[in-house]
C-alpha cells in the first residue's frame, strides 16, 4: 500500500534511502490483516489495524527521505517530490478507479450509482475521506451499504499527508539554515505538537463534527508518530539485546491488535495506540540480533509485500462486487476476493506501476531535464485525475438523472390505482387483491428519494415547521426523531381533510426521551439541545395531542439501558400531559436485515433481485420481534398516554416484506417511502381518531 523509490530520478542520489525488507514485511502483515478482515470479519476482528500500521511506515520513510535529502542538499525540492509521489500511486489508483466505474454499471444496482460515481469522484481527488464524513459515513454502521471507492479513505489522508507535511519540513530546514539547531530539532518539536493535537482530537472527538474514524485530524498522530522516529532513528541508545525483546513486543503488540481490537472501541484513539506503538517498535529495532527482522524478511512476505499498494487498491471492489450488500463470505466469493485480488495485483504492478518505477515510461522520464520532467509529471497527473474525476462525475450525474426522471411518474401515482394497493393488501377485514406482473412503485432506481424534501429538511435542521389550516379547530404536533417523520405526509393529508393545525417538530437520530446518546464515545449535544427546543415548543403551543414515535433500540447503538431509556420517554410524557397535551406513540416500523451483524439496504435488493423480490423478504422475528421498543414499555400503562400498533400492515405472522400490494415499503433500510404512507393513510386516520376518542373519555372520567 505505501511504498517508498526513486520513480523519476535520473540515477540514484547520494539521499535515497537503504532498502528494508523488515518494512517490505511489514507491509504485508498489515494488507493480509486488512485483506481477511473483509473477507471474514469475525476471524481478524481489528484487522482494520494494518491501515493504522501503514500509516506509520509512511511516516517514517516520507520524513526519513525528506531529512535525507536536506541533509544532503541543504534543501527539499518540494515539485519533484510531489511529481514523484503523484507518478508513483496515481496510474494503478487511476485504472482502479475507472475498473470500479465499468464494475459498477456492470455488478451493482442502480440504487446504488449516484453514491459510487460521487465517491470516484472524492477518491479521484484524494478527498475521500472528507467525503465519508460530510456524508456522515460511519465505519461499523450496518445500515450503511459501502462502495467500492470506501477504502480509498486512507489513501486521501496519506496524499494529504504527502501534500502538507513536505513544505513544513522545508520550512524547518529554512528555520534551520538560520538559528543554532539542525532541521531534526526543529521537525521534532513540529512533530510532538501536531501529534499531541491530534491525539486528543481522536481520544476526546466531536460527535457533531462526524466520525473520527476518517479524518485526517483524528488520524494525523499515527503519521507523525513514524515521523517523530525518522527524526530520531539516528540516535541509537538501546542496546542490542533490548532491542530484540522490543522488536517482539512491537510484533506481539500488532498482533494483540489484530485479534483482539474490535468494533466496540472507540478506534482510533487510545486504542490505536496499540498497533502504532507496536509499529515503531518493530521498525526501531530492526536491526537487532534476535529481532523478528528475519521472520520479516521471508521471501512469501517479501512478495506479498511488493504487491501491498496493488492488494489493497483492488481487494475492496471485489468484496463490493461480490457481496453488495454485505452478505457474509461465501467460500465462493472469499475465493474471488481473494484470489482475484493477487491476480489483478500482479497484473497492475508489471503492467502498470513498474513500468513507471524502472520500465519504458520511467527511461523517458530520467532522459528529461528537471523542468522537463516536472512538466511531464504535472501534465500526466492532470491527465489521471481529470479522467478518473470525470468517470466518477458522469456516473453520478448519469444516474441522477434517470432517478429525476423516474421519480416525477412514479411518486403519488398509486393514490387510488387498483394495481398498487400498498398497505390495504394487508387489511385485516377485506384484504385488497395484488394484481401481478406490475412494476413496483416506487421505481426501486428512485424509492430512496420517495420523501418531500420540505419533510427532510425539518428534520434535518430540527425546527418547527407548521402545515395545514394555522386557525384549524384543532392543534396536533408530530414529535420524535425521522421514524416520526415518515408520518408527516399522512397527518399533513388528515389536517388538511379535518382543518387541524399541524406542527412537526423531528430531528434525525434524536428521541425525544430526556437521556443521553452517545455517538464515537462522546455524548450528542445536538440531541439535548434538539430535545429542550421541542419541549419548548410543545409546551407553547399547547397542542391538543402528540403523535410520536421513534427508532427501535438497535437504530442508535449507542444507548443507556433499557431502564434509563423508559425513565426518560415518561420524563418527556408527564411534562406535555401536565401541560394538557395528551400522547398518541406509534409503534416502530421492522428494521430491514440480512442477519443480527448487518441491515439490508431495500432499493439496491429489490434491484438486484427484480427477478425474484422473494429474496428479500425478512423474517418477522429478526426484522422486529427480537428488538425493543422503549417508547412502547414508557407508554405503557400510563394515564394520558394511548398507543398504536400498525404491525399488522407490516408484517405477516411470519415475515416483514419490503414490497406489499406492489409497493415499496422502504427508501432505505428502515425509513419508509412517502408512496406508502400514502396507502398507510385511511389506517393511520381510523387508529388515531380511536384514540383521541379514547383519551378524552380517560380525561372526563378522572376525577
Amino acid at each position: 500500500m505505501l511504498v517508498f523509490g526513486s520513480l523519476g530520478e535520473p540515477k540514484m542520489s547520494a539521499h535515497t534511502l537503504t532498502y528494508r525488507p523488515d518494512l517490505q514485511g511489514l507491509r504485508a502483515i498489515a494488507v493480509i490483516a486488512v485483506l481477511i478482515f473483509h473477507v471474514w470479519p469475525q476471524t481478524f476482528r481489528g484487522g482494520f489495524v494494518g491501515v493504522d500500521v501503514f500509516f506509520v511506515i509512511s511516516g517514517f520513510l516520507i520524513t526519513s527521505l525528506l531529512i535525507a535529502e536536506h541533509e544532503a542538499t541543504g534543501k527539499v525540492d518540494l515539485p519533484r517530490f510531489w511529481a514523484r509521489r503523484f507518478l508513483r500511486l496515481l496510474p494503478a489508483a487511476s485504472v482502479v478507479l475507472i475498473a470500479v466505474v465499468v464494475g459498477t454499471l456492470i455488478f451493482l444496482p442502480k440504487p446504488m450509482w449516484i453514491s459510487t460515481g460521487l465517491q470516484v469522484l472524492a477518491a479521484a481527488v484524494y478527498f475521500e475521506n472528507w467525503a465519508l464524513v460530510l456524508q456522515s459515513v460511519d465505519y461499523w454502521a450496518q445500515g450503511q451499504l459501502a462502495t467500492p471507492v470506501q477504502h480509498f479513505w486512507s489513501l486521501s489522508i496519506e496524499e494529504q499527508f504527502y501534500i502538507f507535511w513536505p513544505p513544513l519540513i522545508a520550512v524547518c530546514g529554512v528555520i534551520a539554515a538560520r538559528g543554532r539547531r539542525g532541521i531534526r530539532f526543529y521537525g521534532t518539536l513540529l512533530v510532538l505538537v501536531i501529534t499531541a493535537a491530534s491525539l486528543a482530537l481522536s481520544v476526546v472527538p466531536d460527535p457533531e463534527s462526524g466520525s473520527p474514524y476518517f479524518k485526517t485530524t483524528t488520524r494525523a498522530w499515527e503519521l507523525a508518530l513514524g515521523a517523530l522516529l525518522a527524526l530520531i532513528s539516528h540516535r541509537q541508545i538501546l542496546p542490542r539485546w533490548l532491542r530484540s525483546i522490543f522488536g517482539w513486543l512491537g510484533l506481539g503488540a500488532i498482533a494483540i491488535s489484530v485479534l483482539a481490537i474490535n468494533e466496540a472501541m472507540r478506534f482510533p484513539g487510545y486504542a490505536a495506540l496499540l498497533p502504532t506503538l507496536g509499529t515503531v517498535l518493530l521498525i526501531t529495532c530492526h536491526n537487532a540480533p534476535y529481532s523478528p527482522h528475519r521472520l520479516l524478511a521471508l521471501r512469501p512476505l517479501q512478495w506479498v509485500g511488493d504487491l501491498s499498494y496493488s492488494i489493497y487498491l483492488w481487494h475492496w471492489p471485489l468484496v463490493v462486487f461480490t457481496r453488495p450488500f454485505g452478505e457474509e463470505a461465501s467460500q465462493l466469493s472469499a475465493a474471488i476476493v481473494i484470489g482475484g485480488s493477487l491476480l489483478f495485483a500482479v497484473l497492475c504492478k508489471y503492467l502498470i506501476e513498474d513500468p513507471f518505477r524502472r520500465g519504458r515510461i520511467a527511461e523517458l522520464l530520467q532522459s528529461a531535464s528537471r523542468g522537463a520532467f516536472l512538466r511531464k509529471a504535472f501534465l500526466l497527473s492532470v491527465f489521471l485525475i481529470l479522467t478518473t474525476a470525470g468517470a466518477g462525475a458522469f456516473l453520478n450525474v448519469y444516474q441522477r438523472q434517470q432517478v429525476e426522471k423516474v421519480a416525477t411518474q412514479d411518486f403519488e401515482a398509486v393514490i387510488g390505482d387498483p394495481n398498487y394497493p400498498g398497505a390495504a393488501a394487508f387489511d385485516p377485514v377485506r384484504p385488497a387483491p395484488v394484481p401481478a406482473g406490475v412494476p413496483l412503485k416506487p421505481d426501486p432506481v428512485a424509492a430512496y428519494v420517495d420523501m418531500k424534501y420540505k419533510y427532510l429538511m425539518c428534520q434535518v435542521k430540527g425546527k418547527l415547521c407548521e402545515y395545514g389550516n394555522p386557525n384549524g379547530k384543532l392543534t396536533i404536533a408530530l414529535v420524535g426523531d425521522s421514524h416520526a417523520m415518515h408520518y408527516a405526509p399522512a397527518l399533513e393529508a388528515l389536517a388538511k381533510k379535518h382543518d387541524w393545525r399541524l406542527l412537526v417538530i423531528v430531528k434525525v437520530a434524536c428521541p425525544i426521551g430526556d437521556f443521553p446518546l452517545w455517538r464515537d464515545g462522546a455524548i450528542r449535544s445536538d440531541c439535548d439541545w434538539w430535545r429542550s427546543n421541542m419541549t419548548k415548543w410543545v409546551l407553547q403551543e399547547k397542542p391538543a395531542f402528540v403523535v410520536t414515535s421513534g427508532g427501535l433500540t438497535g437504530v442508535y447503538g449507542q444507548l443507556p439501558p433499557v431502564e434509563r431509556q423508559v425513565k426518560g420517554f415518561r420524563e418527556v410524557f408527564n411534562k406535555f400531559i401536565a401541560n394538557g397535551t395528551k400522547i398518541i406513540a406509534i409503534k416502530d416500523n421492522p428494521l430491514m436485515k440480512y442477519h443480527k451483524g448487518k441491515w439490508m439496504d431495500v432499493p439496491p435488493c429489490l434491484y438486484y433481485y427484480r427477478k425474484d423480490i422473494k429474496k428479500c423478504f425478512r423474517p418477522r422475528e429478526l426484522t422486529l420481534d427480537s428488538m425493543t421498543d422503549t417508547m412502547m414499555l414508557a407508554a405503557d400503562g400510563m394515564q394520558g398516554v394511548a398507543t398504536i400498533n400498525l404491525t399488522q400492515y407490516f408484517c405477516t405472522k411470519d415475515e416483514c416484506p419490503p414490497v406489499i400490494g406492489n409497493v415499496v415499503v422502504y427508501r432505505d433500510q428502515h425509513h419508509l417511502t412517502e408512496t406508502f404512507v400514502n396507502t398507510l393513510t385511511p389506517y393511520l386516520e381510523k387508529e388515531l381518531f380511536r384514540r383521541m376518542a379514547a383519551l378524552k373519555t380517560e380525561a372526563g372520567a378522572r376525577p
